[in-house]
């Protein structure tokens, strides 16, 4: 038995965790069927059953830092655990490329996101033992960090050429197969919207499918976490909405993890569009693994690990286009398609959480300090856009500039 130490940067305590929480409550539920003594700390130090949790503080991390054995952390949590914490083990999940996303947010919030995440990702390559990522481009791009960082070297390589001890894949996994069923209402689930999105697209899609099914419904989920994530795409598809007078898309607030199976059943498919970019390259869908445990066929954008899922498992429809109609028209012939389903349901079978967090459970039952670590770092000066006085008074009264 190991004692274990996840320190996830989303709160829990609401029940209704985004992808990183779920992905934590994943982690913490399999390490514990494993046989190891778990301590899950989050923002709001939100409860899971069989799991010491607690807050994350400074004093918190250097108490329970200095009690386990090995630690888990993701995302900017990570700053706090090295600034307060003891050295320890420790792995850096990186299946969320969020310096990557978070590109999008330079033109209204300027250069201050960029410098903070790299600095984040620098140290976080620099303090961790094991890194663990989506897919094999994922992969592909950490190791061209890890390079820049200096972990990728000549005495690694000599002791592990492919680097499997430095950087594992351990992607999205889903629980046991949902009850399932057809709905009576064709609705389509798109669910939250991030700026790198791009909802509109799909509610205009969706006014074309009612021209042949009247009945059918878009939804929308709005965030549990808001203050963490911009809602600017939310507040465009909002207006929008209201200016077309579309009384077919509904806003509805997050479902809690526990209730999703029900909500799903409410739906006939899922759907998704965004545009072309980086983050559609690195990007492993949460919502995509998780639409296909709730048994939904999916349209999507191209993007290459959702693609190859719904190629492989045929459960759904890509479309290589910005047209609202070829939306459509995907829509129109993926609702209540009864073989996509099927599909959906190989997919769950395959892709159970204790098969793709294996790398994680192999570290912590023999958990292991990299020898090899190099400290230095790489300083990057990313130029402030320049703003108007009007956008600098905003934004001192916190207004979205």
């Amino acid at each position: 038995m190991t004692r274990a130490l996840l320190v996830c940067p989303e709160p829990l305590g609401h029940r209704q965790p985004a992808g990183i929480g779920i992905r934590f409550l994943e982690m913490a539920k399999f390490l514990l069927a494993d046989g190891h003594e778990v301590t899950l700390l989050s923002r709001d130090a939100g409860s899971v059953a069989g799991c010491r949790v607690d807050g994350i503080t400074p004093e918190s991390l250097r108490r329970h830092t200095s009690e386990a054995e090995v630690v888990v952390v993701q995302g900017h949590a990570a700053n706090d655990l090295f600034s307060h914490g003891l050295p320890i083990p420790t792995v850096v999940d990186l299946y969320d490329p969020f310096i990557v996303e978070n590109l999008h947010y330079y033109p209204a919030r300027g250069a201050e996101v960029f410098t903070h995440d790299h600095a984040t990702l620098m140290q976080s390559l620099l303090r961790g033992d094991l890194f663990l990522c989506a897919s094999e481009a994922q992969r592909l791009f950490y190791l061209g960090a890890l390079l820049a960082a200096g972990r990728v070297n000549p005495i690694a390589f000599e002791n592990d050429p492919h680097f499997d001890a430095l950087i594992r894949i351990a992607p999205f996994g889903v629980p046991p197969r949902s009850a399932g069923g057809t709905p009576a209402v064709p609705g389509v689930l798109f669910g939250g919207i991030y700026d790198w999105y791009d909802a509109i697209l799909a509610i205009d899609a969706v006014a074309i499918v009612r021209a042949s099914v009247s009945d059918v419904t878009l939804t929308f989920t709005t965030h549990p976490n808001p203050s963490l994530t911009p809602q600017g795409k939310l507040a465009e598809a909002v207006a929008h909405t209201k200016r077309k007078g579309y009384d077919f898309v509904r806003f509805e607030p997050w479902v809690a993890y526990e209730q999703r199976a029900a909500f799903y059943g409410r739906f006939g498919a899922a759907l998704l569009t965004f545009p072309q970019s980086i983050e559609t390259d690195l990007s492993m869908r949460t919502r995509v693994y998780d639409y296909l445990w709730g048994q939904l066929p999916i349209v999507t954008s191209s993007a290459p690990g959702t693609d190859e899922l719904l190629i492989r498992y045929g459960a759904g429809e890509i479309v290589h286009s910005a047209s609202p109609e070829d939306y459509a028209n995907a829509l129109i012939r993926v609702l209540g398609n009864e073989r996509m389903r099927e599909g959906a349901r190989r997919f769950v079978d395959e892709h159970q959480w204790p098969d793709t967090l294996q790398p994680l459970v192999d570290f912590v039952r023999e958990p292991y300090v990299d020898p090899r670590k190099e400290a230095f770092a790489a300083n990057l000066q990313v130029p402030e856009r320049s703003r108007s006085f009007l956008e600098r008074i905003k934004r001192r009264i916190g207004g979205s500039s």
